[in-house]
C-alpha cells in the first residue's frame, strides 16, 4: 500500500465534491475511496459524501418497511450513529462537521421525524469560505446551507412553529441562494418552492407585513428561475426529488399579484434593498414616479402571467369530451378577473405600458383563446370571450361566442333534463341566467332593430331557462345516494329551481328590457301593447325581488311614463331615490369585506370605501333624476322639475366631486389625484345622460322664465359639452385629414365668463343678452387634451381662451393657492399628470396658450380641461383628471418582528403655516391624527364589467351625434326667440359637422346601407343626422314664413330619413294647408312691374302679369266657354262633378299627408306621439272621417296628459339600459 499523497488528497477531494454538488452518485464511492487513502484527514466528509449517496438512491426507491434493500430509507438508520461520531470528534473540520450535521437531519427527516431533525441540523452557521483549514473551500458546504434551511423550514411546519418556518423563509429570500451546480438548484428550489406555497398560504389572513414578505419570497423564486432556467419537463419536477410542482408555485406567486391588484396596494417608489416592495399610501412622489410604480406592477404580473400560462399549457393535455380541465378555466376567471380591474376606471393607459388598455383586452383575448385549445366546448372560457369582445367593442365576435355559448349550455340542459345528472363542466344555472342577461342588455343599448330582434329571441330562451334549471353538483350527489336506495327502475327526479334571487332579479329585468325595447321598434302596431304588458309584467316581478336595484327602478319608471302611467312611473322613482344605501346581505350575493391584521380579522370600516359606493350608486341615480324631471313636466310642475335636475348634481355635495377640482400640478401626488372628478371614470353615454340633464334644464327654464332666459344660459350648455367630451373644434377636421394647429387670439368677456365656445352664433342683437362678446371663429389649435378623457377624440383642436380682466386678483390667487382651498364651480380648466405640458400663466389679455396634445382616440386616461369661470379653459393646471387619491404613506416600514397595530400615529400636517394656525381636523379635536394599517378592502369592481370601449369610428360617430344635437337644441331655442340669423349659424355647424362625419364614412368605403343603418354603437346613422338637419331648416323657414322652403327642407329629410317624425308632422300640416287652399299648390313668381301698353304687346294682357289667377278660371268664363253656340257638348262635360286639376292636387296633398301620418303613428316613434295624431286628427276631419277624428283627438288628449317637456328617450342613449 503506496503512503498518502497529500496532492492527489487534495484532486480527489476537489473532484469528490464536484461529484457530490453535479449528483453523480455512482462516482462518488470510488472518489471517496481514494480520497481517504491520500487524505485521511477528510474521512468526516467521505463518511458523508457515502452517506449522500445512499440517501439519493433511496429517495427513488419504495419506503416501505418491507422493503429489504440496503439503499432503502429505512436501512439508512445504519448511517446515523457513524455520523454522530464523525462529529463528536473533535479532529474533524468546522465544515465536515457541519456538512455531516445537515446529512444526519436529512436522514431523520426521511425517518419522518422533525423533532430530531431540529436536533441534528447544525446549531451554528458555515457559511461558504470560511473555512479555518489551508484547503480549498467546499462547494458542497453551500449546498448544505441551503438544505439545512430547506429541513429547518420544513421541521418547524410540521410542529406547527410558524413564525420560526416564516424567519427561515424570510432569511432565504434576502440571502437569495445561488444556482451555480445541480444540488444547488435543487435544493434551492425546494427550498424556495415550499416557502412560495407558505405564502400562498399566508394569504389568507393577509397584512402589509405578510404580503410584503410573500412578494419577497416570490421575487426570490423568479429571480432564481431566471437564473438557473431549469427545464420544465413532465409535472415541472428534475429528474431529482422535487417536493412542489413548479407550476404550482407560479401560481401562487400569481395569486398574490392578483390579490395585491384586487387590495389597490402601490408598489413602492424607493428601491433601497430595505424598503418594502408595497405600501399602502404614499407620502410624497411625483406623477411620473407614481406611473412608473404602476407601469413596474403591471410588468411584472404580465411576466408571472406568461410563465405560468406556458407551464399550464405544456404540462395539460387536451381532455375527452366527458373530463374538464378545471385548472384551466380557474386560470382564465382569475386572468380575466385581473383583466376587469387593469381595464376599470382606477388604471389608465398610461400606468399600462405601450398600448394601454387596447393591449391588455387583446392580450387577455389571446390568453382565451389558447386556453380554448386545452379545453372542449369550455362554457367558462365562451363567456369571457362574449365579455371582453364586448367590452372592446367587437360586438359581432362577442354575439358570436354568445351563440356558441347558448348552443353548448342549452344542450347541456336538454341532458340534464333526459338523464337528471347534473353536466359535468358547464356554467352554473346563475352564471349562465346572468350570461344571457347581459347579453340581452347590450343587444338592447349599443345595437340597431337588427340587434333588438334578436335580444327578443334572446328573451325567450331565457324565460324558458327560468323554468328548467338543473340541479346542483351536491343535489347531484344527494340524489346519487338516494338512488343507491330506492329501485332501479325509479325515474329520475326533474331538476328544482336552485337560481339565486339576485340571478331572477337580473333575468326579469333583463327579459322586460327586451320587451319594452321591441315594442318601440317593432311595425306590428296590434302587437305593441301585448309586448309592453309583458314588459310591465317582468319588471315589476324584478322590482318586488330587488327594490334596490337602480337599473331595475329606471327601466320599470321608464316604461310606465311611456305607456302614460306617469304617476306610478313617479312613485317608482321615488321609492328607488329614497331607499337606504346599506346592502341588503339577505338578498346580495356579495360579502362584507374584511381585512385581517396581525391579531385576526376585523371587519373594514373605512369610510372612503362606503363614499365610493355612494357615488356609484348617485351615478346611477343621476338618470332616474331625469326622469323624474320629466315626469313633473308631463305634470305641469315645472319649478319642482327644474329642481329635480339640480338635485341630479347636488347630490354630490361639493361640484368638485362630480367635476373634479382646479389646482397646479405641482402639488404632490395625493393632491392632483384626489382632483379627479366622477365626470372622467364615465363612459361616453353617462356623459352624454349628463349633457342631457342640462338640455331638459333650459326646457324647464324656458316654461317658467321664458325663452330670453333660455337662450341666455345657452353658453353654459356648449362648456358641459366641452367639459365632458372635449374641445368641438376637434370634430370638425375630417379623420383622415392631417392635423393643421392654430393658434386662437384671446377672446372678450365680461367678468371672466365663457364667451368664445358659442362661436358665431351669439345673438347679434342685445334683447337676449346684456354683453356684447366677439364673434370670431375659434380657430384650431391643440387644446391642452389627454389622450384618455373625455376631450380626447381627434388629434386637433382649438383651445378656447379666457381673458381675465382682473390679472392682479389672478396673480393673488396664484400666488397663494397652497393657503387657501376655493370650492370652484363645475367648470374649471383642468388637467392630468403626463398629459401636457404647463400652460402659460394668466398675466396678460394677450396670452396664448399652445399646449401639445397627445394623438390617441382612447377615453379613460386623460381627460380635457374644464371650462373655468375665470381661466383659460385650456389651461392644464385643472388637476382633475389626474389619477384616485393617494393617501400619505405609511410613515415607517412594517418589520415583522414588530407587533403591527391597525393604527399607527401620523405625522403632523405639512403645510405652509403654522400647524396651531389652522383647526384641528373633524373628529381628532383631543388626539392626533393616525392612520389605519390594514389592508384596503378587495377592489369592489372586480366582478363588473368594464364599460365598452368602441374603436376611433364609433367614439366619433356619438360625439358627432351629441354635438349636432346640442346645436339643433340651441338652434330651436334661437328659432323661438325669433333670432334667426343666430338659429341659421347653429344649424349650420350642424350641418358642417355631418358633412365631415359623412367624409368619414366614405373614407370606410361606406354603402348606402352603411349610411342609413345606425350600426353598434351609439348616436344615429348619417342619413338620420341630415334628416335632423334639414327639419331644422324647415322649422326655421316655418318661423321665417317661407313655407315652400320649408317643403323642400322637409322634403330633404324624408329623402334621407323617411320615418323622420317632426318633419312628416310640418310636412303633413303644409299639405293640408294646401288641400284647404290656404297654401298655394306652388310658390307663386314675383309679380313683374307693367310697362307701358302699347300694340302688339304682350303684356297688354293682365293675366300674363299673375299666371297663377290666370290659371283658376271663374265661373262665368267656364259656362261660357262649354256653351259656345255650334260646339257640341262632350260626354264628360255632363258630369260636372268631376274635379279639376287644381282640385286633384289638393286631394293627393291631403292624402299623402294622411298616408305619412298614418305610416308614423304606426311606428315606435310616433304611436305616442301627441302632435302626430292631432295631425292625423285634421287629415280625417279633411277627409270627412269625424268618427276617426275624434278618436284620435281623445288620444291626444291623453298623450297630453302624460307628455314631457322632452322625449322619453332623451334621458339615456342606451334606451332602458343604463
Amino acid at each position: 500500500m503506496s503512503a498518502p499523497n497529500p496532492e492527489k488528497g487534495k484532486r480527489y477531494l476537489a473532484q469528490l465534491d464536484q461529484a457530490l454538488c453535479n449528483g453523480n452518485w455512482a462516482d462518488v464511492p470510488e472518489l471517496a475511496r481514494k480520497t481517504d487513502k491520500h487524505a485521511p484527514d477528510r474521512r468526516c466528509f467521505t463518511l458523508t459524501a457515502r452517506t449522500e449517496a445512499q440517501i439519493a438512491s433511496a429517495s427513488r426507491r419504495p419506503t416501505s418497511a418491507s422493503s429489504n434493500d440496503t439503499s432503502s430509507i429505512h436501512s439508512l438508520g445504519e448511517a446515523i450513529p457513524k455520523l454522530q461520531e464523525a462529529i463528536k470528534a473533535g479532529s474533524s473540520d468546522a465544515e465536515e462537521a457541519y456538512c455531516a450535521g445537515a446529512c444526519l437531519a436529512e436522514i431523520y427527516w426521511l425517518r419522518e421525524d422533525p423533532r430530531a431533525t431540529l436536533e441534528a441540523l447544525p446549531q451554528s452557521d458555515a457559511a461558504p469560505g470560511r473555512s479555518t483549514s489551508n484547503t480549498v473551500p467546499l462547494g458542497w458546504l453551500e449546498v448544505c446551507s441551503v438544505k439545512t434551511s430547506f429541513l429547518k423550514a420544513a421541521a418547524w411546519e410540521v410542529l406547527g412553529e410558524e413564525q420560526k418556518e416564516r424567519e427561515v423563509y424570510r432569511a432565504s429570500a434576502s440571502q437569495a441562494p445561488g444556482s451555480r451546480t445541480q444540488e444547488l438548484r435543487r435544493w434551492t428550489e425546494r427550498l424556495l418552492a415550499r416557502g412560495g406555497i407558505y405564502a400562498s398560504k399566508a394569504r389568507a389572513q393577509p397584512t402589509l407585513a405578510k404580503v410584503n414578505e410573500s412578494l419577497a419570497i416570490f421575487r426570490a423564486w423568479a429571480s432564481f428561475w431566471q437564473r438557473a432556467a431549469p427545464s420544465a419537463a413532465g409535472s415541472g419536477a428534475s429528474p431529482l426529488r422535487v417536493d412542489t410542482p413548479r407550476r404550482q408555485v407560479w401560481r401562487g406567486y400569481y395569486d398574490l399579484l392578483s390579490s395585491i391588484l384586487q387590495h389597490g396596494l402601490l408598489y413602492n417608489p424607493s428601491a433601497t434593498p430595505n424598503s418594502q416592495p408595497l405600501v399602502v399610501f404614499w407620502t410624497d412622489s411625483t406623477d411620473q414616479r407614481y406611473v412608473d410604480a404602476k407601469v413596474r406592477q403591471r410588468a411584472e404580473l404580465k411576466r408571472v402571467e406568461a410563465t405560468y400560462e406556458s407551464l399550464l399549457l405544456n404540462e395539460t393535455r387536451f381532455p375527452k369530451a366527458s373530463e374538464t380541465n378545471a385548472e384551466v378555466e380557474e386560470w382564465v376567471e382569475q386572468a380575466v378577473g385581473n383583466w376587469k380591474i387593469l381595464c376599470g376606471g382606477e388604471w389608465t393607459d398610461g400606468e399600462l405600458g405601450e398600448g394601454g388598455k387596447e393591449a391588455v383586452s387583446r392580450s387577455t383575448l389571446d390568453i382565451l383563446y389558447r386556453a380554448a385549445t386545452k379545453t372542449f366546448h369550455s362554457t367558462a372560457i365562451l363567456r369571457q370571450l362574449f365579455t371582453i369582445h364586448a367590452a372592446i367593442g367587437d360586438f359581432d365576435l362577442a354575439m358570436h361566442a354568445f351563440g356558441s355559448y347558448v348552443d353548448i349550455v342549452g344542450k347541456g340542459k336538454a341532458r340534464t333534463a333526459k338523464t337528471g345528472e347534473h353536466e359535468v363542466g358547464l356554467d352554473t344555472d346563475d352564471v349562465a341566467v346572468q350570461t344571457a342577461a347581459e347579453a340581452m342588455q347590450i343587444l338592447c343599448k349599443y345595437g340597431d332593430r337588427e340587434q333588438a330582434e334578436k335580444a327578443l329571441a334572446v328573451s325567450h330562451t331565457l324565460a324558458q331557462w327560468l323554468g328548467e334549471q338543473r340541479p346542483t353538483a351536491e343535489q347531484e350527489l344527494e340524489t346519487t345516494e338516494d338512488n343507491q336506495v330506492d329501485t332501479p327502475d325509479s325515474p329520475p327526479q326533474p331538476a328544482q329551481p336552485q337560481l339565486t334571487r339576485k340571478s331572477s332579479a337580473i333575468a326579469n329585468r333583463a327579459i322586460g328590457i327586451a320587451r319594452a325595447h321591441w315594442a318601440r321598434v317593432t311595425y306590428e302596431d296590434d302587437k305593441r301593447n301585448d309586448y309592453y304588458q309583458e314588459a310591465l309584467r317582468h319588471l315589476k316581478k324584478a322590482f318586488a325581488i330587488d327594490n334596490r336595484s337602480v337599473a331595475t327602478a329606471y327601466a320599470l319608471a321608464r316604461v310606465l311614463a311611456e305607456t302614460q302611467h306617469v304617476s306610478s312611473a313617479m312613485d317608482v322613482i321615488r321609492q328607488s331615490i329614497a331607499v337606504s344605501h346599506v346592502a341588503d346581505d339577505a338578498y346580495t350575493d356579495t360579502h362584507s369585506l374584511a381585512t385581517v391584521d396581525e391579531n385576526g380579522p376585523q371587519n373594514e370600516e373605512d369610510g372612503d370605501d362606503d363614499e365610493d359606493d355612494d357615488w356609484e350608486r348617485q351615478r346611477q341615480l343621476m338618470p332616474l333624476w331625469h326622469l323624474l324631471s320629466l315626469c313633473l313636466t308631463a305634470k305641469d310642475d315645472f319649478d319642482p322639475a327644474n329642481s329635480a335636475c339640480e338635485a341630479a348634481f347636488d347630490q354630490f355635495g361639493d361640484p368638485s366631486v362630480l367635476w373634479g377640482r382646479s389646482g397646479s400640478r405641482s402639488g404632490s401626488l395625493s393632491q392632483a389625484r384626489t382632483s379627479r372628478g366622477l365626470i372622467d371614470q364615465m363612459d361616453d353615454f353617462e356623459r352624454g345622460a349628463v349633457l342631457e340633464i342640462k338640455m331638459t334644464q333650459l326646457a324647464t327654464l324656458e316654461m317658467t322664465e321664458g325663452i330670453d332666459k333660455a337662450v341666455e344660459s345657452i353658453n353654459e350648455l356648449l362648456v358641459y359639452y366641452t367639459r365632458l367630451f372635449g374641445n368641438p373644434d376637434q370634430l370638425r377636421t375630417s379623420l383622415k385629414a392631417p392635423p393643421t394647429p392654430v393658434v386662437t387670439p384671446p377672446l372678450k368677456s365680461s367678468g371672466g365668463t365663457l364667451r368664445s365656445i358659442a362661436g358665431s352664433i351669439r345673438p347679434r342683437s342685445g334683447q337676449h343678452g346684456g354683453e356684447t362678446a366677439s364673434r370670431t371663429a375659434p380657430q384650431s389649435s391643440p387644446g391642452s387634451q389627454g389622450t384618455n378623457g373625455p376631450a380626447n377624440s381627434q388629434p386637433n383642436g382649438s383651445s378656447i381662451a379666457i381673458t381675465v380682466t382682473n390679472e392682479d386678483r389672478a396673480l393673488a390667487e396664484e400666488k397663494h393657492s397652497h393657503h387657501h382651498h376655493h370650492l370652484h364651480l363645475p367648470f374649471r380648466s383642468r388637467g392630468q399628470h403626463g398629459d401636457h405640458k404647463e400652460a402659460a400663466s394668466l398675466r396678460s389679455k394677450k396670452s396664448v396658450e399652445d399646449v401639445k396634445e397627445k394623438e390617441a382616440l382612447n377615453n379613460d386616461e386623460e381627460p380635457p380641461p374644464a371650462p373655468p369661470a375665470d381661466a383659460d379653459i385650456a389651461n392644464p393646471d385643472h388637476a382633475a383628471a389626474n389619477p384616485p387619491a393617494v393617501q400619505p404613506a405609511l410613515s415607517t416600514s412594517m418589520s415583522p418582528e414588530v407587533p403591527v397595530s391597525p393604527q399607527q400615529p401620523l405625522k403632523m400636517v405639512e403645510h405652509n403655516v403654522p400647524h396651531n394656525a389652522l383647526p384641528r381636523p373633524t373628529g381628532h379635536d383631543d388626539q392626533p391624527l393616525e392612520q389605519d394599517m390594514r389592508l384596503p378592502a378587495p377592489h369592489p369592481a372586480s366582478n363588473a364589467m368594464p364599460a365598452s370601449r368602441f374603436g376611433s369610428m364609433q367614439e366619433r360617430q356619438y360625439k358627432i351625434c351629441v354635438l349636432v344635437k346640442v346645436w339643433l337644441f340651441i338652434a330651436a331655442l334661437y328659432t323661438r326667440a325669433s333670432s334667426h340669423d343666430d338659429a341659421s349659424g347653429a344649424i349650420e355647424e350642424a350641418f358642417s359637422l355631418v358633412e365631415v362625419f359623412e367624409a368619414d364614412k366614405g373614407a370606410e368605403h361606406a354603402t348606402a346601407r352603411k349610411l342609413y343603418e345606425k350600426g353598434w354603437g351609439g348616436g344615429k346613422s348619417v342619413d338620420a343626422l341630415w334628416a335632423d338637419v334639414y327639419a331644422s331648416r324647415g322649422d326655421l323657414a316655418i318661423a321665417q314664413h317661407l313655407p315652400f322652403a320649408a317643403m323642400a327642407h322637409y322634403e330633404d329629410a324624408l329623402t334621407h330619413f323617411p320615418d323622420h317624425p317632426s318633419a312628416i308632422i310640418a310636412l303633413s300640416n303644409l299639405l293640408m294647408d294646401i288641400s284647404e287652399q290656404t297654401l298655394p299648390a306652388e310658390e307663386p313668381q314675383p309679380l313683374l312691374k307693367a310697362p307701358t301698353a302699347s300694340s302688339g304687346s304682350l303684356f297688354t294682357n293682365p293675366t300674363l302679369l299673375n299666371p297663377i289667377q290666370a290659371s283658376r278660371p271663374t265661373t262665368a268664363t267656364a259656362k261660357s266657354t262649354l256653351a259656345t253656340p255650334g260646339r257640341t257638348l262632350p260626354p264628360s262635360a255632363a258630369r260636372a262633378k268631376d274635379p279639376s286639376p287644381a282640385e286633384l292636387n289638393r286631394l293627393a296633398a291631403r292624402d299623402r299627408a294622411y298616408m305619412l301620418l298614418a305610416n308614423l303613428t304606426k311606428l315606435g316613434t310616433g304611436w305616442d306621439h301627441s302632435e302626430a295624431w292631432y295631425t292625423l286628427a285634421r287629415a280625417h276631419e279633411l277627409s270627412k272621417d269625424l268618427t276617426k277624428a275624434k278618436q284620435a283627438l281623445w288620444w291626444v288628449v291623453e298623450l297630453e296628459d302624460a307628455k314631457p317637456v322632452r322625449g322619453w328617450a332623451e334621458v339615456v342613449e342606451g334606451g332602458y339600459v343604463l
